[in-house]
């Protein structure tokens, strides 16, 4: 086996972990980035996303000239499974979740497979079409809207009440146009009475490492989290991971790998997302926070599970926000010695500046702060203390996100658990 000095990876992705080739091209012999552009009028806002970063070579084929010259293809994003595939029955060396996507890009059929393995469930239902969720959410309060596959046409979205969310809905027919008739929309309780905690982590054909990462998401805005043994993740998160092995082995999963569960006093677990790609957060964290992430991809890819080696105990990260990078191009301003610790998306440095380039997903996050320390203070003060030096047109960084997740802490050690 290659030493990882030695190694030609290509990524394929869909701009969002852009930085990952960053990463990697500190240790890797050489990185090509590449991400699919082809349409009628293709724009460069896609095809050229890693242009002038650091060690990166951007390319715009998976099959072009460098394709002999690869012995790595890596793929942090879900939508290429049937591409790993292929590239697999080629003898090719590939990390990513194969097929394995469909454990997230099919919410009921994932649903079901839980159901088999003797997971619980959280109460859902789906809904066929605007005038049927229309009508649903007129009676049912305190609920959240789901697609499945189609992310692009909308995130999630929390319907605390029919007449509060009302515009957003409009603003959903609008966006699918005719689409709204045939549309299935997963709507599930809110399950407020439990915490959430998640494990971010790698899985290779369904072994996971002896120690991992693990923590609370402030959804879209930031996570806190603790490196320990697996075998001290809380019992629920185990028993998933467990029950969903069978899968992972027959899909030759071998990639990143999340899932988050809402726990309550009941000791129960209930799975609400299963991310089978990296996961935004808290993968810019782990970028700089497991020092042999190009090993553990590496050995992963060759179907050996190998264990993190963290910079500290607890990690942080705080999503950077501007409601102007949407549609617009978005310069972004920090000073050099701070560039490890921030990680963005969807980026290009031209003439000496860093740029988000504009996708028009109806995403405000263009990147992350991250942070780590020997205490969860610590590494919460680090990112604060860099967030502080990110400068850009209507910019934010959620350090906010780290009061709410104080507030899932206690929630949790109310609940019996000792985590953090």
């Amino acid at each position: 086996m290659k030493k990882t000095s030695e190694l030609t990876a290509l990524i394929c992705d869909n701009g969002l972990f852009v930085e990952m080739a960053v990463t990697l091209a500190k240790t890797y012999k050489k990185v090509y980035y590449t991400v699919p552009w082809i349409s009628a009028f293709p724009k460069m806002n896609l095809g050229l996303i890693g242009y002038g970063l650091e060690g990166v070579n951007v390319v715009t084929d998976v099959f072009g000239p460098h394709f002999d010259e690869v012995d790595l293809f890596i793929f942090p994003d879900c939508y290429f499974g049937p591409l790993q595939l292929h590239l697999v029955s080629l003898g090719k060396k590939v990390w990513g979740a194969r097929m394995g996507e469909k454990m997230e890009l099919d919410r009921v059929w994932m649903k079901e497979e839980m159901r088999k393995a003797g997971l619980k469930v959280g109460p859902y239902e789906v809904v066929h079409g605007m005038d049927a969720l229309r009508k649903y959410l007129k009676s049912h309060k305190n609920v959240h809207v789901k697609v499945s596959k189609w992310r692009g046409q909308f995130e999630t979205f929390k319907s605390p009440d029919y007449k509060f969310v009302e515009p957003k809905l409009d603003e959903v027919e609008h966006m699918l146009g005719a689409f709204k008739y045939i549309t299935d929309f997963v709507v599930e309780d809110d399950l407020p009475d439990r915490f959430e905690y998640g494990i971010d982590a790698y899985t290779i054909n369904g072994q996971f490492p002896t120690k991992t990462f693990g923590g609370i998401e402030i959804k879209d805005e930031g996570l806190v989290g603790v490196f320990k043994p697996y075998a001290d993740l809380p019992e629920p998160v185990r028993a998933f991971d467990k029950a969903v092995t069978p899968l992972l082995k027959e899909f030759g999963y071998s990639g990143f790998y999340s899932a988050e569960v809402r726990i309550g006093k009941d000791k129960t677990g209930i799975m609400i997302d299963q991310c089978a790609r990296a996961a935004s957060p808290p993968s810019e964290l782990y970028q700089a926070f497991y020092l042999n992430l190009p090993d553990i991809i590496w050995q992963g890819a060759n179907g050996v599970c190998i264990d993190p080696k963290p910079a500290g105990k607890y990690g942080a990260e705080a999503l950077i926000h501007s409601t102007f990078a949407d549609k617009n191009w978005l310069p972004l301003d920090f000073p050099e010695e701070m560039r490890p610790y921030i990680k963005l998306r969807n980026a290009v440095f031209i003439n000496g500046r860093y740029y988000a380039v504009p996708q028009a997903t109806g995403l405000p996050e263009v990147g992350a702060v991250v942070g780590w320390g020997n205490t969860l203070e610590e590494a919460v003060n680090m990112v604060k203390k860099i967030a502080e030096t990110v400068k850009g047109f209507y910019v934010e960084v959620k350090v906010d996100a780290f009061d709410r997740a104080n507030e899932e802490i206690e929630k949790m050690e109310e609940f019996g658990f000792k985590i953090f």
